[in-house]
């Protein structure tokens, strides 16, 4: 169990939550003894019908030590002399049955009313724990280098935030049980000895039976589950491609081939999951059966005790004995049910810890030296970087002047955009060194590093919130004139203006209520508001139409003006006028310059520019 240390450290702001909830734990156990305890005089007084049988009673108790005998005696001594007192020795049996009746009803109301307690005061706790949880994994997932979610599932990885968190939450439930019920079995076991050590001793040697049942439910539970909740996540993941694409599946009419694929896994995951409720519900009534074959031996071995005039127990003490025992079942079964649940929350536990025990890959690091621009150029010396075992860039010198425009051109796989990924460190290098104005990339801070760069990319990645709340990610007490001065900058002031609600309508999950044209001009006034030093254009015009590229390139050329600029571009029309073009080559510099100039080589970007007509 040591995958819970960490779960359980959660508990440590809750001690004083945790401490009242043992204590009406341990009340509420010790209430429910009393109530069963009750048995043996309410016996007493039913079954006695001749006051003869209990005038030997009326003498001072000759038990003095407290003993089964001693309790025995003093039951129907008390009784005794309730009868002693009364008028008929029906009216004392009466009388005591009033007084029992009472007792049992109080002692079973503080035993509920304990238990409600325990449970009120676990509820901060178990909520509390798991609202931690979800906090550290979500904060977590954003820690994470971009490279991490390249090689995860985005299904798999809402599984793990949702579902299996949830199974934690089932699994805190379980452990709240294993905590309570020790409790109660302690206690009953104490007064099983206290009743009869012999028959207690027959009780303790058979039970291990039912332990080594469940310990063999609760191992092939474990792997069922590991595989069911690996399943789910690529049921969810399926899920989540399919409605981002689902205007490509519906172009190209393959609906039925997705619901096929989606029906194969969802059909494995319900056998998975018809498997591993079987074993979950297989241990109950098997610990219940083993446990009434145990119930009913010691009947008969205790009615034989019983049946010993000399040394032997008295049916009232019997029948307490019994009931002490079936409270003693009660726990051992609830026990099992709860080992087994959280055998599923282990597993879950797993998975959550995949993310949590992630590296972060100096994503966070707090230290470094803090930076607020640059003044002269980022430098990049002999840079590798592969994935994997790929390598993707192999040896880039370059220089990026500040106030100037380059361009990244090339053929797909070129290493354009992972060229451009390694500045504000989405990626480190894998040899070789990155300098701003001469100070390594690895010794500034990450954040300050990051504030330099404003990103625009070819998928226009939005929000669904209002235009404002887009527009001032990352930027404090913005006004009015700064949203319509960046709207302006960007021509995306107009269509803005006629929304309903203007810079404060919300524009649905994605930008969906906007065109696409739309969305990128709202990207890239967010990247105006910034105002960094630096900005990364990664194909922000390749998915537009032309009047809608016209447009933007004109807002983009507003925004470069007076900036450093990387502009990745697979249309060379938009980038003839950068102070330098960088063209790669799997991996290589292949030519640097201006577009004249290396037109005039007529080497790779003049291939690349007879492929688009470009002259």
């Amino acid at each position: 169990m040591s995958k819970f240390k960490r779960f359980i450290s959660y508990a440590k702001d809750f001690k004083g939550y945790f401490a009242l909830n043992v204590t009406f734990n341990i009340l509420g156990v010790i209430f429910t003894m009393i109530g069963m305890s009750t048995m043996m005089p309410l016996i007493e007084i039913l079954f006695k019908s001749d006051i003869s049988q209990i005038n030997d009673f009326l003498a001072p108790n000759p038990h003095l030590d407290f003993s089964r005998e001693f309790l025995e005696y003093e039951v129907n001594h008390w009784f005794a002399g309730m009868i002693d007192g009364a008028s008929s020795f029906n009216e004392g049996k009466k009388e005591a049955l009033y007084k029992i009746c009472m007792l049992i009803s109080g002692a079973f109301l503080f035993k509920n009313l304990f238990l409600y307690l325990a449970q009120f005061f676990l509820a901060p706790i178990r909520n509390g724990m798991i609202a931690k949880l979800r906090n550290d994994v979500y904060k977590k997932m954003l820690r994470l280098p971009v490279s991490f979610f390249n090689n995860e599932k985005k299904g798999d990885l809402m599984s793990r935030m949702t579902n299996d968190v949830g199974q934690i939450e089932w699994g805190m439930v379980s452990l709240q049980k294993i905590v309570r019920e020790p409790i109660q079995i302690i206690v009953f076991i104490y007064g099983l000895l206290f009743i009869s050590v012999k028959l207690t001793l027959v009780v303790l040697l058979l039970l291990p039976i039912t332990a080594i049942v469940v310990s063999i439910i609760g191992k092939g539970l474990k792997r069922t589950s590991k595989k069911a909740q690996g399943k789910l996540g690529q049921v969810l993941s399926v899920v989540e491609e399919s409605i981002t694409a689902v205007k490509v599946i519906k172009g190209f009419a393959v609906e039925k081939i997705f619901t096929k694929d989606f029906e194969e896994h969802n059909q494995r995951f319900y056998t998975l999951t018809n498997r591993q409720i079987r074993k979950r519900t297989a241990s109950s009534p098997i610990s219940e059966t083993i446990g009434i074959g145990v119930f009913a031996l010691v009947m008969w071995v205790g009615g034989n005790i019983v049946f010993d005039s000399e040394n032997g127990l008295s049916g009232s003490t019997l029948i307490t004995y019994l009931a002490f025992m079936w409270g003693l079942l009660a726990p051992l079964k609830s026990i099992t049910a709860s080992l087994n649940a959280l055998q599923v929350a282990y597993v879950s536990l797993e998975r959550v810890d995949e993310i949590l025990d992630a590296d972060e890959k100096n994503e966070m690091e707090t230290g470094g030296v803090e930076i607020n621009g640059f003044e002269d150029k980022i430098e990049l010396t002999n840079v590798r970087f592969k994935y994997e075992e790929e390598e993707v860039l192999k040896g880039i010198n370059l220089n990026f002047e500040k106030g100037k425009t380059y361009a990244l051109v090339g053929e797909s796989g070129s290493g354009k955009s992972t060229l451009a990924d390694l500045v504000p460190r989405f990626n480190d290098v894998t040899d070789g060194v990155i300098k701003v104005d001469g100070k390594d990339v690895r010794e500034i801070n990450i954040q300050s590093l990051r504030r330099l760069t404003g990103i625009v990319t070819q998928d226009s990645i939005l929000f669904n919130d209002t235009v404002r709340q887009n527009l001032s990610l990352g930027v404090e007490d913005v006004s009015d004139e700064d949203f319509t001065k960046a709207l302006k900058i960007a021509n995306a002031y107009d269509f803005v203006s006629e929304l309903d609600h203007g810079i404060d309508s919300v524009i649905g999950e994605g930008g969906g209520k906007l065109s696409g044209g739309q969305r990128q001009r709202l990207c890239i006034a967010r990247a105006v508001l910034l105002n960094p030093p630096l900005l990364i254009l990664d194909e922000a015009t390749s998915a537009l139409d032309t009047a809608s590229e016209k447009l933007v390139q004109e807002a983009l050329e507003k925004v470069m003006e007076g900036r450093t600029a990387i502009v990745i571009a697979h249309r060379l029309s938009t980038i003839r006028n950068a102070d330098k073009i960088v063209v790669l080559d799997k991996g290589n510099i292949a030519e640097e310059g201006s577009h004249d100039e290396l037109f005039a080589k007529q080497g790779h970007y003049y291939k690349l520019c007879n492929l688009q007509n470009i002259k």
